[in-house]
């Protein structure tokens, strides 16, 4: 379940609560995220919005039925496909977003929390990028957003590599603002966010928009060639043994 929650003061949460699921991206997280971007465009007392995730997990990436759907039902016809589309939401919310990712995040977890404004990480908890364990390029822009969080050196090695490194050990090896001890996480988050509420939303749009411009038209254009490299890679006869195989969500 992903709901938009109102806190105080223009504060918003958007929380990924699916324990059942370790919080994966299915077809009703992507309709969810729609929804939630699409009701902050139009509550007008939204000034910035904390996603947050479970203690443990933040995101696990796609859901393992979800993967094979996808593989079955679009990319053996299929260029362009809607998983990337529709998770496009979450870069056009028109507030700021701050990633609050106490738990760990994997694959298009990860890559979700990097379509942030403000990103704050655990010591503890463990990150990295598992397309390539499942035979697969990575998708979701994350070849472009991972060299701009942690440097085209560690950005290509934690892509090629599919391998986790805890908060702790990305330390001066990447672009977020904090990586903070579990517990002072959300307490972080909600700190910067008092800050940014003060301002009128009317700046904030503004600001949020020009700063963003860059991302957005990046996105758009990695997101094609990252089709074309899944148009290949999810065409291999092995690629559904290596999903089921490696899969860690």
């Amino acid at each position: 379940m992903t709901k938009l929650e109102k806190g105080e003061n223009g504060i918003y949460f958007i929380k990924i609560e699916d324990h059942v699921n370790k919080n994966a991206i299915d077809e009703k997280f992507l309709k969810q995220v729609g929804e939630i971007t699409a009701q902050l465009k139009t509550d007008l007392t939204a000034k910035v919005v904390i996603i947050v995730g479970l203690k443990d997990i933040f995101c696990s990436g796609g859901h393992m039925a979800f993967l094979e759907k996808q593989l079955e039902e679009h990319y053996k016809d299929n260029v362009e496909h809607e998983y990337a589309n529709k998770i496009k939401a979450l870069l056009n919310i028109p507030i700021p977003v701050i990633a609050a990712m106490e738990g760990s995040a994997v694959g298009g977890g990860l890559t979700l929390a990097l379509y942030s404004d403000i990103i704050i990480a655990a010591e503890e908890s463990r990150y990295g990028f598992s397309f390539m364990n499942m035979g697969f390029t990575p998708g979701m822009g994350t070849t472009a957003f991972a060299i701009e969080a942690f440097g085209y050196y560690t950005g290509f090695e934690m892509m090629i590599t599919g391998d986790y490194k805890k908060g702790r050990e990305l330390k001066g090896k990447c672009n977020f603002n904090y990586i903070l001890p579990k517990a002072e996480v959300l307490p972080k988050a909600i700190e910067i966010a008092q800050a940014i509420a003060e301002k009128p939303r009317t700046s904030l749009e503004l600001l949020k928009k020009y700063s963003s411009m860059k991302r957005r038209k990046i996105l758009e254009e990695t997101s094609t060639i990252e089709a074309f490299m899944h148009k290949i890679s999810f065409n291999q006869p092995d690629v559904q043994r290596l999903i089921k195989e490696n899969y860690t969500g």
